[in-house]
């Protein structure tokens, strides 16, 4: 960017909106990592969402010393209706959403504005990639490095590629369409991806832009949403369904290939809980995509127990040694050209997202034609 661009933009406000439920653990560093954005017009929006800990202390602490810091408290409603108390009380044309344990890059809002801003009204939003971090804020493993822009309804569908809650920022015009986050989801137990209905709600009307970068640092923790399994299982299948309901123009076989990665992930979680049944389940609908798959994935399960099996086995005669510690580094601390590995598997392929990309393109080009028509 030109530094007239760079002045140019840093005056347009962005709100960040900042759902918190009992979040002591993490919310001061969360709060510091949007404090310290090079993007300084902001207006940051924290909904403490019943809390009965310390979480409304921290806030007013931040709040004491940044004006820019508002505080909403809620009665305990989940995470879907804090994000909406938010967005009804910001003002910006431009909203970013920040789970209360995550963490953001210090350029992160810089980044994706700039990505975003300069595009037409087309393109409603954009998204930037992720870090796993531990407790401490150390980086353990990198995100996936899978990203598509434009249309990409078909794609997000199969590959998710944003991944969590954190890496979102949308123009105020997507919310005056599409309305907020779906917090029904929550009320029938199977709260958890609304995230990922909203950006797929999202990306049925607007183009996506997208900032490939390790941006987000999404932490892994026991109290976190995304480590009850079982119910996580069941919102991304919802979810999905829900979208198979409202596009019933979708192709048969992404259709096929959304129902195959969602109960792909569902499986992972219901066999990690040893909840057979239920992955019994998810495991047809994979078989009914491709034989295949399903057999492999029943390989992959048999000899993961039986290896598991083996060294608990050697562990009783030979004591494990002390690992080394791991050269962890801060998630600040990381360069965020650095790039990003994985997220290829034998489902999510090269042949397949190339597949997805002509769907989409074609997608575009049939709306670009009724559009003349019309």
């Amino acid at each position: 960017m030109t530094e007239m661009d760079v002045s140019t933009m840093s005056g347009v406000r962005v709100a960040v909106v900042i759902p918190a439920y009992n979040a002591r653990e993490y919310l001061a560093q969360t709060l510091q990592s949007v404090v310290d954005q090079t993007h300084k017009a902001l207006e940051i929006i924290i909904v403490d969402d019943g809390s009965t800990d310390e979480t409304a202390s921290i806030c007013r602490r931040f709040a004491a010393s940044d004006s820019r810091i508002r505080i909403l408290s809620t009665e305990n409603r989940g995470v879907a209706a804090a994000r909406n108390t938010g967005i009804q009380a910001s003002k910006s044309d431009y909203i970013a959403f920040l789970d209360a344990d995550d963490l953001w890059h210090s350029t992160y809002i810089q980044r994706m504005l700039s990505a975003l801003q300069p595009l037409p009204d087309a393109w409603g939003a954009v998204y930037a990639l992720h870090r796993f971090i531990d407790t401490e804020g150390y980086c353990t493993r990198s995100g996936s490095s899978l990203n598509a822009r434009d249309n990409i309804l078909n794609r997000h569908l199969v590959f998710r590629f944003v991944g969590n809650g954190s890496g979102f920022m949308v123009r105020r015009a997507v919310v005056d369409k599409i309305g907020g986050y779906d917090s029904s989801y929550a009320r029938k137990g199977i709260g958890g991806c609304e995230d990922f209905d909203f950006e797929l709600r999202t990306a049925e009307h607007f183009k996506i832009e997208t900032v490939p970068l390790g941006l987000v640092g999404y932490r892994s923790h026991s109290a976190a949403m995304s480590s009850d399994r079982s119910r996580m299982a069941r919102s991304l299948v919802a979810v999905t369904e829900q979208c198979i309901a409202r596009n019933p123009e979708l192709p048969a076989f992404v259709v096929s290939c959304a129902r195959t990665s969602a109960h792909l992930y569902a499986f992972s979680k219901f066999a990690a809980l040893k909840d057979w049944d239920s992955a019994a389940a998810s495991l047809k609908h994979i078989y009914h995509h491709s034989p295949m798959l399903a057999s492999g994935i029943l390989t992959k399960l048999i000899l993961s127990k039986a290896g598991r099996a083996k060294r608990r086995a050697l562990s009783k005669v030979w004591p494990a040694r002390e690992q080394k510690q791991k050269n962890l580094r801060k998630f600040e601390e990381i360069d965020p050209l650095l790039p990003l590995v994985g997220g290829w598997s034998r489902f999510r392929t090269k042949a397949l997202l190339s597949r997805l990309s002509e769907i989409d393109r074609s997608g575009e080009c049939s709306a670009a034609t009724s559009s003349q028509e019309a």
